[in-house]
């Protein structure tokens, strides 16, 4: 089956950039309260990333621009208000990371870079088998970027949720790879405001998770970019 994603080497998903950008650039707030969830920070700069506990359970570690360890995909995709002022950049992977960027030649309304990292076992393609998180209780995801301060993570169902109405969170992050530690629930991981309440709960996300976004949405000139490395489960 297909999914609503815009690869690099693709055009970009109408559909995606208004349910993403409305996300990024401040609707993700907590559906129940008129005030935004705040973001979970990384550590201070210069910080290394630390261990994953001894009972995390690994969602998502990349092994290249394309695979995780995992027998799991990775994915790219864009979008802009304007799209003929926004330029993919390449994908790369260093240090157990996959870097993503993308330049802006001017101000957007809306916009992003993204990083799909798809569950255990799962190439994007049918047959899906997703990933129960039920049992545990954070999420654990190593970012960086050397652009801007925060990223937007979203748990995706299957099939992803094309309008951005999913268990949706914000990190603070920064130039140095980090682990972010963010509990899996719906103070932390709400529903976008705009969803008014509809769409995939992180209670019901959590059972059935099909892969994990993560998303630059800077709308200034120039470049956007993120890393995103190991991506695990703990209690």
């Amino acid at each position: 089956m297909k999914h609503p994603i815009h690869k690099a080497t693709q055009a970009g998903l109408l559909a995606l950039f208004a349910a993403v950008a409305l996300t990024a650039c401040g609707s993700g707030d907590d559906e129940t309260t008129p005030t935004a969830t705040p973001p979970v920070s990384a550590p201070p700069a210069g910080t290394p990333p630390a261990p994953a506990p001894a009972t995390s359970t690994p969602f998502a570690t990349p092994m290249n621009t394309t695979d995780t360890s995992e027998v799991g995909k990775v994915e790219t995709y864009a979008f802009a208000e304007k799209s003929n002022e926004q330029t993919l950049g390449a994908v790369s992977f260093a240090a157990g990371a996959v870097t993503f960027s993308t330049s802006l030649t001017g101000a957007q309304s809306f916009a992003g870079a993204a990083l799909r990292l798809h569950a255990p076992n799962n190439t994007g393609a049918a047959p899906i088998t997703p990933f129960n998180a039920a049992s545990f209780g954070k999420l654990r995801i190593e970012l960086k970027s050397s652009t801007d301060a925060t990223l937007t993570i979203k748990l995706q169902p299957n099939p992803v949720a094309a309008d951005g109405c999913t268990a949706t969170a914000q990190a603070l992050v920064n130039s140095t790879q980090s682990e972010v530690v963010i509990d899996l629930d719906s103070t932390s991981f709400p529903l976008p405001e705009y969803c008014n309440g509809a769409g995939s709960a992180i209670g019901a996300v959590k059972a059935g998770l099909f892969a994990v976004d993560v998303i630059n949405s800077g709308v200034t000139a120039g470049a956007h970019d993120l890393s995103v490395g190991r991506v695990s489960f703990s209690n």
